[in-house]
């Protein structure tokens, strides 16, 4: 387990977590990007080379999550946008890991604030990492 890997990655998900804060709209972003740039459904069809009831049914699926990742990029294209994907954890990498350790340590406390912030020092991370490295990485998780 690379802890210095975890906490870099908890950096960088602090920017993606920013993207929290503005919710989905509930017609799914591409009909809201669509509709944003004035573009029928029917002209997104044409340059999908599909109906705009396909387009329609398409935006459907984006809003209630059925939709493919390769469908959406296909759609997002049509549009001249990307699609980007993010796995945004709940609470940070490091804080599971060493909430998880306590458990399997049969600690049943809370991982404390002060844990939190010592754990993105290099020292605890090396400290932490040591603690791993002695837990059966088999029974871990």
């Amino acid at each position: 387990m690379n802890l210095t890997r975890l906490a870099e990655l908890d950096r960088q998900f602090c920017e993606f977590a920013k993207l929290r804060l503005h919710a989905t709209p509930r017609c799914g972003w591409a009909k809201t990007v669509r509709l944003a740039l004035g573009m029928s459904s029917k002209a997104l069809g044409d340059r999908l080379g599909m109906t705009a009831q396909g387009v329609r049914k398409l935006e459907q699926a984006e809003a209630d999550a059925s939709i493919t990742l390769k469908t959406l990029m296909r759609l997002a294209d049509g549009m001249d946008c990307e699609v980007h994907y993010v796995l945004l954890p709940r609470t940070s990498l490091l804080e599971q890991v060493v909430k998880r350790a306590h458990e399997v340590a049969g600690g049943l406390h809370e991982v404390s604030p002060r844990t939190r912030q010592l754990s993105t020092e290099p020292e605890t991370l090396e400290m932490l990492g040591t603690l791993f490295a002695q837990a059966s990485r088999r029974g871990f998780w």
